[in-house]
């Protein structure tokens, strides 16, 4: 079975250097599901060049987190031949974070593609409880995007709980701020992007190459940390919520504090998402036409070529088909 194997290790460099297709059976538990399409992303990316190192098991590893395919057999809700996706969460379901019904938190999980092996492969295994069904109406491109980009926004707005009216800021247009301002938009709010991505605008959403000193959004989505985060947050009115789950431009942000308190704002951190949310989601899309732009596909067999690329790419994703 032709496999991305990612060989990195503590003595040897990580990099683009380090991949290969090679041949490997199929092995562990759980229902059996052939790859159709598979997504590239910055958790993807920084996997393979050695900006994620921690907890990443076995070695050598395959990656790929976010992975759509056909069910290859029955399950107790899977049946074969279903279009599925993964939830990308590896959770135990014993700890007070599952108990909750915050499996993504789980204490003692991780992420699949990281802490397991992923899904740049032929085929897979992986339990029921994290396939799930996708609705005949969204596209594969839309599908693939879906356990990483599209949980991740969907989740970041019910932490804000953005509303009917609001008015939304959403710092860039990657695959996920793509997400948010479509789901925002469906949701009723009043949605701007602060990006230089203007096919945003064939959308309806208005697009911002700077934003106004005076602007005031009831919420900000800022995924993209650094000085930006500093920034954004002096454009929230009075009781405003910005939310981040990124930090493209850095770990650390220079804050006024005064203005946090004595506005009464929110931050609010936000990471992935349940499977309750996954469900919902699946809903909102199902009824919806949502349109992901790709900048390009690959074969698994030109991963380097695709690593390359998506360093420099505008706009769009990059998506591998096998």
């Amino acid at each position: 079975m032709p496999i991305l194997i990612y060989e990195g290790n503590e003595f040897a460099k990580p990099g683009i250097e380090n991949v290969k297709i090679v041949d490997k059976d199929l092995s562990g538990e759980g229902i059996k599901v052939k790859i159709v399409k598979a997504g590239l992303n910055p958790l993807d990316y920084n996997l393979i060049a050695g900006n994620i190192v921690y907890n990443v098991n076995p070695m050598p590893h395959i990656p790929g987190s976010e992975v759509m395919g056909i069910a290859m057999e029955d399950g107790k809700r899977i049946r074969k031949g279903d279009r599925v996706i993964v939830y990308n969460r590896i959770f135990d379901n014993g700890c007070d974070m599952c108990y909750s019904g915050n499996e993504h938190l789980c204490y003692n999980g991780g992420i699949w593609g990281v802490i397991t092996n992923g899904g740049y492969a032929d085929y897979i295994k992986i339990g029921e409880q994290n396939l799930f069904r996708v609705p005949e109406s969204i596209d594969d491109n839309t599908a693939v995007s879906i356990g990483i980009g599209a949980l991740t926004s969907y989740r970041s707005l019910k932490r804000a709980r953005a509303g009917i009216n609001d008015k939304i800021l959403v710092y860039g247009a990657g695959n996920t701020g793509i997400f948010t301002v479509q789901i925002a938009r469906q949701m009723g709010m009043d949605v701007y992007v602060y990006s230089r991505n203007r096919e945003l605008e064939s959308l309806g959403i208005k697009v911002l190459d700077s934003v106004p000193d005076d602007f005031k959004a009831d919420i900000i989505v800022n995924p993209l940390g650094g000085k930006l985060f500093g920034d954004s947050i002096k454009h929230l009115k009075r009781r405003g919520k910005i939310v981040t789950y990124g930090v493209l431009t850095g770990r650390n942000a220079d804050l006024d504090i005064a203005n946090v308190y004595t506005n009464e704002l929110e931050i609010i951190g936000s990471t992935g998402g349940t499977r309750k949310d996954l469900t919902e989601l699946l809903q909102i899309l199902e009824k919806s036409n949502f349109r992901l732009p790709v900048y390009k596909e690959y074969s698994l067999w030109d991963i380097k070529d695709a690593l390359h690329a998506f360093k420099d790419r505008v706009n769009g994703r990059i998506v591998f088909n096998l």
